[in-house]
């Protein structure tokens, strides 16, 4: 994680959709194996990046600039209110 200006920061971690339809959320999942992760390593995604990360990114990893938040939902300790998407090692962003 390293900070990008004074309010926003970075994570990188895999993208991906936990729970059971019709209650799944989009979390990521910041270091080790995303096969194996724990609820200790996923933070809640909200906010209006959601959907796209949803569609286009799951399984995907990437590095997502944005806030910390107070998770809306009990069952995650963790939230991040993503504002930018960065794609690749390259630096490509969205």
């Amino acid at each position: 994680m390293s900070v990008q200006n004074s309010g926003s920061k970075a994570l990188t971690g895999t993208v991906r959709v936990v729970g059971n339809e019709p209650f799944t959320q989009v979390v990521l999942t910041v270091g080790g194996n995303a096969d194996r992760a724990t609820g200790s390593r996923d933070y809640l995604i909200v906010g209006p990046l959601d959907e796209e990360l949803r569609e286009k990114y799951q399984g995907k990893k990437l590095t997502l600039h944005g806030t910390f938040c107070a998770s809306p939902d009990p069952g995650f300790k963790k939230c991040f209110n993503p504002s930018k998407i960065v794609e690749g090692g390259d630096g490509t962003s969205r």
